[in-house]
């Protein structure tokens, strides 16, 4: 393997200041939820990659279902009036499984371009059905929606922003939900969830809800710190847009295909949103793919378009690429027929008790599980929720003892995030959980010398 270690790759979500002194992670094999590097070392990866390895580094039917695809038709573009069977089935699929709430699928090759695509499709509904006033984004601090122009004006998180002229000035910034940094002092989760809604609710009107063309929100925000909402946050959200004429895209390039133990994740907060951006979990990560569920209404606004646009001018060389479509076809098989969806309420109960027992460490304040997402919230006084100084970079500490330890999580500030594969068993949330611990407490005994 010489020379991997010097490639001349630029790493995404990397602080190139560290990087210059730490040799990359380079990854050889994996097998189930482990996964090795060039020197044999193994790791359990607690992240799914990032994000998107849902079934884990070896699924026999998701490898044999790429190599058929690739024997049968290699490759293929979902444009110019052409397509592959592969893809129209699994169109087909994804709308029969959504239960025919959406009556359209957009394929792309990433979940940036799926948040990108609807924003345009947002945009053109609007040009072409008599409000073309209605350009504006409503979106959330935290949020994440990925790295292209639009998706990432979209993004609450300041570092996608700095240093590339961004965000661009369509974005209503509202309120993230997270109770226990935001809440008042006092303050019960009903009182907060109607002060945040308010809050997001003066927003809109200062914008003017007329020049709205949609609110795009995850529904558990995964890169802003593995955000769950309060019980009462998405009815009174839901509400609120109902009320303000806009409709919801619900973004669920993280959240979506068994995530959250539904389908999509939307379904797990009973919303009924306008479309659905997905990528990720729709191949489990094996190939890239991405798609825009489309409701009726887009579905109808881009074709009227055509009667004054003719060609519709956006499209993807990649998107609804024939293996990628095979393999989220046969990803779906799984899913219905494994009962994936009970595999995972399986896998919150075992994450979110498993977890709880590390707020005996003074410096975790808070523990956070929903499906097969987790986060674990870092405070230098839990108890009082005073958070560490930034530059002590406790997170990332925690996250290089985890390394060393063989566990693979990801540190959002000092949040430490885990994602493991669906296929996760108790006995592996028992060592992750116990890496995870030896971690903190070993990165709180550097920081204490």
């Amino acid at each position: 393997m010489t020379g991997l270690a010097t490639q001349p790759v630029v790493y995404s979500f990397t602080d190139h200041r560290v990087h210059r002194q730490d040799p990359p992670l380079i990854i050889a094999e994996g097998d189930g939820i482990r996964v090795r590097d060039v020197n044999g070392t193994e790791y359990i990866d607690a992240l799914s990659g990032l994000w998107h390895a849902n079934l884990g580094f070896s699924e026999p039917d998701l490898i044999a279902a790429a190599t058929a695809a690739y024997a049968e038709l290699p490759a293929f573009a979902c444009a110019l009036g052409r397509t592959s069977v592969e893809t129209v089935l699994l169109a087909e699929e994804l709308l029969q499984a959504a239960g025919g709430e959406f009556r359209s699928v957009y394929f792309g090759a990433s979940g940036s371009e799926a948040v990108e695509s609807v924003l345009k499709f947002l945009w053109l509904a609007g040009n072409t059905g008599g409000t073309p006033a209605r350009k504006l984004i409503v979106t959330r601090d935290s949020g994440f929606h990925g790295t292209t122009l639009g998706a990432a004006t979209l993004a609450g998180i300041p570092r996608q922003h700095d240093g590339f002229d961004l965000p661009l000035p369509f974005a209503v910034r509202v309120p993230r939900v997270h109770f226990y940094r935001d809440h008042l002092d006092g303050e019960s989760e009903d009182e907060y969830v109607t002060r945040i809604v308010r809050t997001t609710r003066e927003r809109i009107v200062a914008a003017g809800p007329e020049n709205v063309a949609a609110m795009v929100a995850e529904p558990v925000m995964a890169a802003g710190g593995v955000l769950v909402p309060p019980d009462g946050y998405w009815p009174a959200m839901a509400r609120l847009l109902v009320e303000l004429d806009i409709p919801l895209v619900s973004d669920e390039v993280v959240c979506g295909f068994g995530r959250l133990g539904h389908l999509f994740g939307y379904q797990r907060f009973g919303l009924e949103p306008a479309a659905v951006t997905v990528a990720k979990g729709i191949t489990a990560g094996y190939a890239p793919l991405g798609a825009v569920l489309l409701g009726a209404d887009l579905t109808a606004a881009i074709a009227a378009a055509a009667d004054t646009h003719g060609v519709l001018g956006h499209g993807s060389t990649f998107g609804g690429h024939p293996v990628a479509a095979a393999v989220a076809r046969a990803n779906l098989r799984i899913i219905r027929e494994r009962k994936l969806y009970m595999r995972v309420a399986e896998l919150e109960s075992l994450l979110e008790t498993s977890l709880e027992e590390l707020l005996n460490l003074p410096v975790v304040g808070e523990v956070r599980c929903v499906g097969g997402l987790a986060a674990v919230e870092l405070m230098a006084d839990g108890a009082a929720r005073r958070p560490f100084d930034p530059e002590r970079g406790i997170g990332r500490r925690v996250a290089a003892e985890a390394r060393a330890a063989g566990l693979i999580v990801r540190d959002l500030g000092d949040v430490i995030a885990l994602c493991p594969p669906l296929i996760t068993s108790a006995t592996d949330v028992v060592e992750i959980v116990s890496k995870l611990r030896a971690a903190i407490e070993a990165a709180v005994t550097e920081e204490a010398r």
